[in-house]
């Protein structure tokens, strides 16, 4: 007698949402609202458990463009945060020499206040958030540019205040959560503005409406 393979379940093959592709995800959120709008749910714990999928899902869908976002741009900068790294490197080698050559007081505390700052440097190549646009510290475009440089400067204060606090460990958490905020916002925004759209077009709809119910003049003149 041949071996009784198991079946496998259907719900055993379903696709888990930490394992969907951003396209897979999108595609299930639209089908999730698409339920929701046509009111396709039989029950109010069946409505509820979709709302529920649908939160997750653009949650998940968050996280999975801001990993798409982070490896593009890793790949991107990857080798002008290799020569600043270089550059760093080689200065903090100089420097490090100064400090066990000075020979005097002032000429020791001048080298390691130099050593700190390329030590920032150091940390702001490795430790830039990984969902920017990276700027190089040594840019050989638009050097000047006071915006850049404003922009610049602001990384590397956060920088060096998570130096101070002992927090460089978690400072990509940080920049993934603002980042994560900043994109819930402009979702909400843009729904905000698609509900907009859609009751001005409904509101459209219904004057039209009501101006042809009757019949027009041209109408009545021609009975």
């Amino acid at each position: 007698m041949p071996p009784v393979r198991n079946k496998k379940s259907k719900k055993g093959t379903s696709t888990s949402i930490d394992t969907m592709s951003i396209s897979a995800l999108r595609k299930k959120i639209r089908d999730n609202e698409r339920a929701l709008r046509t009111k396709m749910i039989h029950s109010a714990k069946g409505q509820v458990g979709l709302e529920r999928q649908l939160k997750a899902l653009k949650l998940m869908l968050i996280e999975r463009m801001i990993e798409s976002k982070e490896k593009k741009l890793t790949s991107k900068y990857r080798m002008v945060k290799h020569f600043d790294r270089k550059k760093v490197e080689r200065a903090i080698k100089k420097t490090e020499k100064l400090v066990s050559d000075a020979k005097t007081p002032q000429e020791k505390e001048s080298s390691r206040l130099k050593l700190y700052e390329l030590q920032i440097d150091y940390n702001y190549i490795m430790y830039f958030p990984k969902g920017r646009k990276y700027m190089s510290l040594y840019p050989t475009t638009d050097a000047d540019n006071p915006n850049m440089i404003s922009r610049r400067n602001k990384v590397r204060e956060l920088i060096k205040e998570a130096m101070e606090n002992n927090e460089l460990g978690s400072l990509n958490k940080r920049f993934r959560e603002e980042m994560k905020l900043k994109i819930i916002e402009k979702e909400e925004n843009n729904q905000q503005k698609k509900k907009q759209q859609e009751k001005i077009q409904d509101n459209n709809t219904n004057m039209i409406i009501n101006d042809n119910f009757f019949g027009s003049d041209d109408d009545d003149d021609n009975e």
